[in-house]
């Protein structure tokens, strides 16, 4: 019995590499350029607002993973939204790209330079995109996001929401 169950341990630690071979990124962040369509918090008329995307990744397995993405908008009369979210991440491996989807919640900051008045908000962000290889340690991000906020721009709404477009370039930091 013991030199039963020696044997299966040996055989168990010779297999142990084999499953480290599942070659993924397991820490990537990116940098890019967004565009949120979003009503102007001043007229209240509908607009696209460009801004910068900062999206870090930590990948727990080939096809799940945690996802952290911080924007920063300039959405008109000197307001400026800053908002971070923090969810999951499910993506579909293959060798030309990288398909996935993505849902989390956080928090919209408006910044008012003019009043210096500020405002905080409780958000929520689905949306899906792809990263496309460059090389081993980069990739090309694309991705079409919705983004909500809690915040009233009506008297009757009680959440604002828009389309996010985001583009960027995935640095690997850990594989």
């Amino acid at each position: 019995m013991v030199k039963t169950a020696a044997a299966a341990c040996f055989v168990l630690l010779l297999a142990i590499p084999a499953l480290a071979q599942d070659d993924y990124p397991r820490i990537q962040t990116s940098m890019g350029y967004a565009n949120l369509s979003f009503p102007n918090l001043v007229t209240g008329e509908s607009g696209h607002h460009s801004g910068f995307a900062n999206q870090t990744s930590f990948n727990l397995t080939r096809t799940l993973g945690l996802d952290n993405y911080m924007g920063i908008y300039g959405v008109g009369q000197g307001i400026t939204l800053i908002s971070d979210f923090f969810g999951g991440k499910a993506m579909y491996r293959t060798s030309r790209f990288v398909p996935y989807a993505l849902a989390g919640i956080g928090v919209g900051y408006f910044t008012d330079s003019s009043s210096g008045g500020s405002l905080s908000s409780f958000a929520h962000r689905f949306g899906a995109g792809a990263d496309i290889p460059i090389n081993d340690s980069m990739a090309l991000k694309v991705e079409l996001s919705r983004m909500g906020f809690h915040i009233a721009t009506t008297p009757t709404s009680g959440w604002t929401s828009g389309n996010n477009f985001s583009v960027g370039i995935v640095f690997t930091i850990s594989n």
